[in-house]
Formats: C-alpha cells, sequence, structure tokens
C-alpha cells in the first residue's frame, strides 16, 4: 500500500483467494495468495502485482474460470483506454495478435521489491468484457469484485501452451486514521470521509492550530513538480478562532517555502460560515499575489454558527464552481470542525456538491478540527 503521509487516509486492502486447480503435466503455473499484492490508488485504480515464477511465462485477467465442458463463453477484462502499464501489451488468440483490444494482460516482468521479478497489470475502476455478437458488459471494480487470474506456460496469454486458473475476490476496506485526542465531530467525521473518498483526496485530523499548517504543507508538499491550482475553504465562524489566527499567522510562510517547487501556482480561498450568518459563502479569486492573499486573510473576521452545523457544501460547491480551474493538479482543502447540514438548508445538495466536484476533476482534501 501506498502512502502519502502517515497522518494520511490509508487503505486496507484485504483478499480472499479460493484457488482452482487445473492440472497441468510438467509445469507449476498455480499462485497462491502470498503471489498476489496490490496497491490503490484513488485517483486512478488498483495497480496488481503477480509473483513471476520459472513456469509462468504471462498472465491474463479473465472474468471468470474456464468451463471444464468448454462449452460457456469466457471472456478477458480490458480497459477502455491505451494506459503506460498494459497498453501495448500483445496477447495472441490462435496465434494472432488481437488489435485494439487493451486487455488486462502482461508478459513483461519488472522488478519487485518482495517478489524479484512480478507482472503489473493496472486494473481501472471500470472494465470490460466481451463482444455485441456474443455476450458483453461492464464492471465496476470495488469490494466483492470476482477475478481469475489466468497463469501461461507461454508469452502473450497464448493458450498454445499450458494454462491454469487462480480466482479471487476482491475485498476493500477503508480504514480510518487514529483518531487523535481532541474534540471531533462524529457526524462531521462521517460526511468529510466521504467527500475526501468520492473526490480522490485525503481525510486528516487536525487537534491543533500548529498540526493544522503542517497537514497542509504536507498536502502541497506531494504536488511539487506540478502545475496547480489551490482554493482553500476555511469555516469562519466563532469556534475556529485560534485555527484562523495561525493560518493568518503562518500560511504564507509555508507557501513561500513550496512556491518555488511547483511549474506555477493560483491560490483561491473560500470561506463559509451559516445561514443566518453575515453570509453563508465568501469567495476571493485565484490570485498568484501572496500578499493580496495575505491580506484576505487578514481581513477574516469570525464568528455566527449558532447551529452545530455548517455551510460545508455550500463551500465546495463554490470552491468547484466559482474558479476556472485549468491546472493538472487541481486541489481543494477544506478545514473545519462541523458537519454540513444533513437536510439542505438552500439550493445546494450534497449530490450537487459531489457533481461539480467530479465534472472539475478537483481533488478534495478535508482536515476535521478538533473543537
Amino acid at each position: 500500500m501506498i502512502l502519502r503521509a502517515v497522518s494520511l487516509t490509508k487503505i486496507l486492502l484485504v483478499f480472499a483467494f479460493a484457488l482452482a486447480v487445473i492440472p497441468v503435466l510438467g509445469q507449476e503455473l498455480g499462485l497462491t495468495a502470498d503471489d498476489f499484492r496490490i496497491e490503490q490508488l484513488s485517483e486512478e485504480g488498483f495497480h496488481l502485482y503477480i509473483r513471476k515464477t520459472p513456469d509462468i511465462s504471462s498472465v491474463l485477467l479473465v472474468e471468470s474460470t474456464r468451463d471444464p465442458a468448454m462449452t460457456a463463453d469466457n471472456f478477458a477484462y480490458r480497459a477502455d483506454e491505451w494506459n503506460p502499464v498494459n497498453g501495448d501489451e500483445i496477447r495472441l488468440l490462435n496465434g494472432l495478435p488481437l488489435e485494439g483490444l487493451f486487455s488486462l494482460v502482461s508478459s513483461s516482468p519488472i522488478p519487485h521489491p518482495e517478489f524479484g521479478e512480478a507482472f503489473h497489470i493496472y486494473i481501472p475502476w471500470f472494465i470490460h468484457y466481451g463482444y455485441p455478437e456474443l455476450r458483453q458488459g461492464e464492471v465496476y471494480v470495488g469490494d466483492g469484485t470476482y477475478f481469475n487470474v489466468r497463469s501461461f506456460e507461454l508469452p502473450y496469454a497464448d493458450y498454445r501452451g499450458a494454462y491454469e486458473d487462480n480466482p479471487f475476490i476482491l475485498h476493500v476496506t477503508q480504514r480510518i486514521p487514529e483518531r487523535p485526542e481532541g474534540r471531533f465531530s462524529e457526524e462531521a467525521e462521517i460526511a468529510f470521509q466521504e467527500v475526501a473518498v468520492q473526490s480522490g483526496g485525503d481525510f486528516i485530523y487536525a487537534p491543533d492550530p500548529e498540526e493544522l499548517i503542517r497537514i497542509i504543507e504536507d498536502i502541497l508538499t506531494a504536488e511539487k513538480g506540478n502545475n496547480v491550482d489551490i482554493v482553500i475553504c476555511l469555516d469562519a465562524t466563532a469556534s475556529m478562532r485560534p485555527y484562523i489566527d495561525r493560518i493568518k499567522a503562518d500560511l504564507i510562510s509555508t507557501l513561500l517555502g513550496l512556491i518555488t517547487e511547483f511549474n506555477g501556482y493560483r491560490l483561491g480561498l473560500v470561506l463559509y460560515k451559516d445561514y443566518y450568518d453575515e453570509y453563508l459563502t465568501r469567495v476571493y479569486p485565484f490570485t498568484r499575489d501572496l500578499g493580496a492573499f495575505q491580506r484576505n486573510l487578514n481581513a477574516v473576521s469570525v464568528g455566527g454558527g449558532g447551529d452545530i452545523p455548517e455551510a460545508v457544501y455550500e463551500a465546495l460547491y463554490d470552491g468547484a464552481v466559482r474558479f476556472p480551474w485549468e491546472a493538472e493538479s487541481r486541489i481543494m482543502i477544506l478545514a473545519g470542525d462541523a458537519p454540513p447540514h444533513p437536510r439542505p438548508k438552500g439550493r445546494i445538495t450534497r449530490e450537487m456538491t459531489f457533481q461539480a466536484i467530479e465534472d472539475r476533476d478537483i481533488s478534495v482534501s478535508m482536515i476535521l478540527l478538533s473543537n
């Protein structure tokens, strides 16, 4: 599992393997649970690594084990577009290469820190199988998805040699970061996690103002070398005073240490409170002028927030739709200590917010503050 930082969201992947053995004389093509490793990158999909053994020359992901009577169609999985991991891999059928298909196949083992050598297969969120004239479909890869890793004696998934089926079920469990000491809203915890997972961002606890600055620095450090658009959404209600004070004092100096590592950058700011407060949201457009950004921060006056929920979805929605997002890395960071309203109080809904974020390909990191 690849983790960007110990404080960031962790994903635990657990596998249940039920191996189907088709006897193959003279060949050792079977695989066990110890021969598989998988990494989930939330902004992409899954990366499956399969141990390279002396007798296995290629592997192919298929929808099920082969019918022993050879009467039922059995299709390989494929991606709908080229990818750098498997996009150029060759697959043979009846001795001829299949053209124009991005099968989930590998005949090209790569170095692996644990296995020595491993086949590497990239599995996108959506995979396809079959043909219009026979049977076809699409599968969303997630918890409970059934796979069969078919291992081959010959390269290119060539059925003219021996092969063996190794089926398994993918079980995905999200593991929440260990909660530090502090008073954290359980309702906010659930909602913030959902936003982060849906957008491919991170969910992080910040037990104190100093930790908040460090977390923002960690999130942005991961974007070194990229052209970045950054929008920071801040709860500006009364309970946020110590966090806002620290942001006013330290955020710009932190950014000064990072901006030379970006190919380009723009900063935007969204303040949010709640219905019937001084304002619902207040949006400051993108700027490259850190002095202007500091002046906007200095002008923030905390207050309001009479009830517990705040305008979280409204802030995220405005962060998505009211900025001209252009950069290759599109980062929104929301810091707050209160949950969104469980039912809309105005026109902005949870569904509208998620759709606006998805449409603009924004990664949202949600920082839950101790109240």
